[in-house]
């Protein structure tokens, strides 16, 4: 691992727009907090794995909450299934969805996803690979070629910076991040990953960005990005979300080994029915160069 790389995060945030009744079906599978949310992701315990199981092209497998629900935003829910599928020699599907499946997701008969290819021996020869570590459940995917190379996207909270960090907005403390855990409620999500220093990051649309086309990660002076994923009819504002959602991004790398070899990978995030927000904060400059 490159200790004084990895030291940025794209950071994940998913509310979703309408909250369960209490009567709902989600009460069976949610854990519920016997006061309001608790607003603090620290207390997130995270997931453990339970048991997984091969499939002809991939991997399933079940988590369950590592301990106390912290409710930060919502209800915990108590345990998730993860849908690992090599679709193409070039395309992962990572899929985590609660295992009750009783939480909304666009039906395939309004948009179908691409399924890929048939074709078993994907799993022993993608360009892509996926790895996970159990308790906390967290994953990382590399290139084949290059094991032990940076990681395209990296959960594992050793590749993250501690926590806290800061806020983001100066002005704002809910941009203050205060924990990297997976966290799945029935009103929020997060999923972290890290970013190599000064990353090469494009996308996560619609928008009008004052740093041009190159997203600011918080290098050379910049302060960070939170773009908010939300269709708003608004006449091209600077650096807010305008009229489509577009939850993807693409990463271009250069590779100093070779001095020559340019890595590019895009990344797709679900998001069904959600507003969203994706945090590129500035890491501290103690923190840049922390060993890991």
């Amino acid at each position: 691992m490159f200790a004084a790389l990895i030291s940025f995060v794209l950071l994940v945030r998913v509310v979703p727009v309408a909250a369960y009744p209490p009567s709902s079906p989600q009460e069976t599978y949610l854990a519920h907090a016997q006061t309001g949310p608790s607003l603090n992701v620290s207390l997130c315990p995270g997931y453990t794995v339970v048991s997984k199981r091969q499939t002809d092209r991939g991997l399933v497998v079940q988590l369950s909450l590592a301990g106390p629900a912290c409710n930060a935003f919502g209800h915990d829910i108590l345990n998730l299934t993860v849908e690992v599928t090599y679709e193409t020699s070039s395309r992962l599907h990572i899929n985590i969805y609660d295992s009750a499946r009783t939480q909304f997701t666009i039906p395939q008969d309004v948009i179908s996803p691409s399924t890929g290819e048939d074709d078993p021996s994907l799993k022993d020869r993608s360009d892509l690979e996926f790895h996970y570590n159990s308790n906390p459940f967290e994953f990382w995917i590399s290139r084949r070629w290059d094991p032990d190379g940076e990681p395209l996207f990296d959960t594992r909270a050793r590749s993250l910076p501690p926590t806290p960090l800061p806020p983001v907005l100066p002005h704002d403390n809910s941009t203050a991040l205060d924990g990297f855990p997976l966290v799945f409620e029935d009103q929020y999500l997060q999923l972290t990953s890290a970013l190599p220093l000064g990353a090469n990051i494009y996308g996560l649309g619609e928008v009008l960005a004052s740093s041009g086309f190159r997203r600011d990660v918080g290098t050379d002076g910049g302060a960070g990005t939170i773009q908010t994923m939300w269709s708003v009819g608004t006449s091209d504002p600077i650096d807010e979300n305008t009229y489509g959602s577009h939850p993807m991004y693409m990463e271009h790398r250069y590779d100093p080994k070779t001095s020559a070899q340019s890595r590019t990978a895009s990344f797709t995030l679900g998001m069904d029915a959600t507003s969203s927000c994706v945090f590129l904060p500035r890491t501290p400059p103690d923190i840049a160069n922390l060993p890991l």
